[in-house]
């Protein structure tokens, strides 16, 4: 009895972890790229999988950063330059170390503040495995099958997975919109700024030169009654 039950509880732990497990495999990072610099992250595969990379700029510049991904041979399997998002799916054939790199050295005086994400599709490989585990255990204790509870928690994970990707873009694509606008807010102070300043210099400027007019047409005619 008692390792029965430890088999349904061990069966619950699993059934919560399967739906909770791709959240947690996902990297999600949000980072400040300086100008005239390159950061790189790794991700490490012990077997041919697909890797899924999803960037976008937040802020600085023209809002672009040039991306790459170097394979452990040290080949550059995917690479483009100054965008500002995008998504690449690549097929890590290879097992080894996989170098993603965000590249702002074209940048001479802009910041970049960057939130990127990467998954992997070893992640459900890992859940298939667990739930054959699971099911062999507990068709020893039940004389229904699990399919269906697997069908029903899959629907719910990837539910749930997609619904916390797409708050995540469009959390990401509302910091991005608001630093925007805070950026034109400031560059439309700083020159209504200059304007006035210089309307202001220029109207002290012709004051002071019918003034200085004014002050010759006296001086002449003071000079001329002495005479």
């Amino acid at each position: 009895m008692e390792v029965s039950c430890l088999k349904i509880i061990r069966f619950c732990v699993v059934l919560i972890s399967l739906c909770i497990y791709e959240v947690v495999g996902e990297v999600d990072l949000t980072v400040d790229i300086e100008p005239g610099k390159t950061e790189c992250f790794y991700e490490i595969t012990t077997k041919e999988t697909t890797i899924e990379v999803e960037y976008q700029v937040l802020d600085g510049g023209d809002l672009d950063i040039s991306f790459y991904v170097q394979g452990p041979k040290g080949t550059i399997i995917a690479a483009e330059m100054k965008k500002s998002e995008a998504t690449h799916k690549l097929d890590a054939k290879v097992p080894g170390e996989y170098k993603i790199c965000f590249d702002n050295s074209f940048s001479r005086f802009s910041n970049k503040i960057l939130f990127f994400e990467i998954s992997t599709g070893e992640n459900e490989e890992k859940q298939t495995g667990e739930w054959d585990d699971v099911i062999d255990e507990m068709e020893e204790l039940m004389d229904v099958t699990l399919e269906y509870f697997k069908d029903s928690v899959d629907v719910v994970r990837n539910n749930l997975d997609r619904t916390m990707q797409m708050q995540t873009i469009m959390r990401m694509h509302e910091a991005r919109d608001r630093n925007i606008v805070e950026n034109n807010f400031e560059r439309v102070n700083v020159w209504s700024c200059i304007q006035l300043f210089i309307m202001i210099s220029v109207g002290l400027a012709q004051v002071l030169m019918i003034r200085n007019l004014f002050d010759d047409k006296n001086k002449v005619g003071k000079t001329k009654v002495r005479t």
